[in-house]
């Protein structure tokens, strides 16, 4: 998941765009309909109160669930279009968190933050502990956990997945309510992450269920929208 074979911020087409794409009612959460536009180095906010919601619309944005009679882009390629292994190939580039985790539970915390890179990376092995421990303490923690993930803190788990996600330099950050609490002490160094990623040209959408002024305050997003019903309404737009 090495973002060097990707140059988002030469691109002259979005990074993810969507265009009438579709996703299913669920419960008694209805069907949206949805169109928007990410190019490169921008953040989009997205209020949800819905975590099951917030997956549905990550599944489609990133190819894994039908968009319905809708597009749905990333680098300017279809994701109806490519086969099975282009769509691997292209999603090497995305990383995403998880609100559950998605954690092998056979393997260390620290197996599962090295995993996804090794078979995506030509850096050595004592690189990339390198790389994962300084991110690993930029998210507040001591080193990189040997515990398996059920006998790790929530909040632990939380800083460990943003490592995992930050780790493979991705061009497309998807963040699903990755924090349980507001004041959370993650969302500093998720920040200051962030801000970085945008630096270099990724992009980052992130789903939360918290207020967004702090946020906002540090982040200038450049689109704020809350999901309500069968909406996605913009509350704000940036333009810089």
């Amino acid at each position: 998941m090495e973002s060097a074979t990707i140059d988002p911020s030469a691109a002259a087409t979005p990074m993810l765009s969507a265009s009438g794409m579709q996703v299913g009612a669920r419960g008694a959460v209805p069907a949206l309909a949805l169109d928007f536009v990410l190019c490169a180095g921008e953040l989009q906010l997205i209020h949800s109160r819905h975590k099951e919601r917030s997956s549905d619309i990550a599944d489609v944005l990133l190819g894994l669930a039908d968009a319905g009679s809708g597009i749905v882009r990333f680098l300017g390629r279809a994701w109806h279009e490519l086969s099975r292994h282009e769509a691997f190939e292209l999603r090497r580039a995305i990383a995403r968190v998880q609100g559950r985790g998605n954690w092998m539970e056979g393997r260390s915390v620290m197996d599962n933050l090295l995993l996804p890179v090794r078979h995506h990376t030509i850096l050595p092995e004592h690189a990339l502990r390198s790389r994962a421990s300084v991110l690993a303490r930029q998210f507040g923690l001591p080193g990189l956990p040997l515990l398996l993930p059920s006998d790790c803190a929530p909040g632990d788990l939380e800083r460990a997945a943003c490592v995992r996600a930050f780790l493979g330099r991705p061009a497309l950050l998807v963040l699903e309510h990755p924090m349980a609490f507001e004041d959370s002490d993650l969302l500093l160094p998720l920040m200051n992450a962030i801000q970085q990623m945008r630096r270099r040209g990724g992009s980052v959408i992130w789903f939360t269920e918290h207020g967004l002024h702090a946020m906002e305050a540090s982040l200038t997003a450049d689109r704020h929208c809350e999901l309500v019903d069968a909406h996605l309404i913009d509350l704000k737009l940036n333009r810089r």
